[in-house]
């Protein structure tokens, strides 16, 4: 056996450790690299091209303060895995506050989104602070047996927690369902996995693209957003017409709303300084939020302007073509 399957090795590059293994190919007799990189663009040819999304929420009363303490999140690995008794299955990546609240509540409700509700998966996909109320501006209920209901979903599960396991770097949590409703005849909200790319990324970039992404949504971070995931899936010098025309398409098609037209300073010097923060990071980050995580100064409006003056800015030959940068 040991002929056929040489020992793991470990490769360390960039303070990242990155397993791998070493495999034999019958026909060729050549060595192939099963990287951690390959792996995740195996596994997104694998997955089923089609998978709806849903919510998962709890919450906890807290008798001291007399108000609840409520988390969600949008998962893309909803699966049922019995039918009697019938058991669902959902992961989440860890750290995850909702995992924590889950261990103390044992029960969670999985409420599965129409057509028209891709904001409510946008906005349970992005991270949270602590004492940030997630459903401060989200239509919901609380029922009598302290469930965190949606308002307006396509169906809704209610389950007690039945195990929950940490599976590298996910946890899998299993429930028993005690109560489901069809709740309207609507389509539910699927996504298409073509790139293993975040969920939240994954539903930011196909709303983007088909033009439905709620203007609100179209704020600073998700012009980040936008240039984070093209940069990281095509690199620099492809990724940046994309980037270009992506905002100019979406900008015309919100043109009624839009206060501010397309601006070619602003945006190549925003990509440039993604893609200095992507080459001087030490951990490759699977996720837009962890790469912001790590890269806060690029949510500071006011960062352009240690390099360039308002005067030069709001000029029609800045907003047409790259101005040149000042010293800071």
């Amino acid at each position: 056996m040991s002929n056929f399957f040489p020992k793991l090795k470990v490769f360390c590059r960039n303070m990242t450790v990155v397993r791998c293994k070493i495999l034999t190919n019958k026909m060729t007799g050549k060595n192939m690299l099963f990287s951690s990189s390959g792996f995740f663009k195996t596994l997104s040819t694998l997955q089923p091209p089609e998978k709806a999304v849903v919510i998962v929420t709890t919450a906890e009363y807290n008798k001291v303060t007399g108000s609840w303490y409520k988390r969600g999140a949008t998962c893309g690995s909803f699966t049922s895995i019995s039918s009697n008794p019938p058991i669902v299955s959902f992961s989440i990546q860890m750290p995850s506050r909702l995992h924590n609240l889950l261990l103390r509540t044992k029960k969670f409700a999985i409420q599965v989104l129409s057509e028209q509700q891709v904001h409510y998966s946008l906005h349970f996909s992005k991270h949270c602070e602590e004492d940030i109320d997630q459903f401060a501006n989200i239509p919901h209920h609380i029922d009598s047996h302290g469930n965190v209901l949606l308002t307006d979903m396509v169906a809704l599960l209610v389950c007690k927690a039945q195990a929950a396991h940490l599976v590298g770097d996910h946890y899998l949590w299993l429930g028993n369902v005690e109560m489901a409703w069809h709740c309207k005849n609507a389509e539910p909200l699927l996504y298409w996995r073509r790139t293993y790319r975040s969920l939240g990324d994954e539903l930011f970039l196909k709303a983007f693209e088909e033009l439905t992404l709620p203007y609100e949504y179209w704020d600073h971070e998700a012009h980040l957003r936008l240039a984070w995931n093209y940069i990281k899936e095509y690199g620099k010098e492809a990724a940046t017409p994309l980037v270009k025309s992506g905002i100019q398409k979406f900008n015309e098609v919100n043109k009624d709303k839009v206060k501010r037209d397309y601006h070619e300073t602003v945006t190549i010097f925003y990509i440039e300084l993604i893609c200095l923060a992507m080459n001087e990071s030490k951990v490759a980050q699977l996720s837009f939020d962890d790469f912001l995580l790590s890269n806060k100064h690029l949510l500071d409006r006011n960062l352009l302007f240690e390099y360039y003056s308002p005067d030069m800015l709001s000029s029609q030959q800045a907003r047409i073509r790259l101005a040149i940068l000042r010293t800071p």
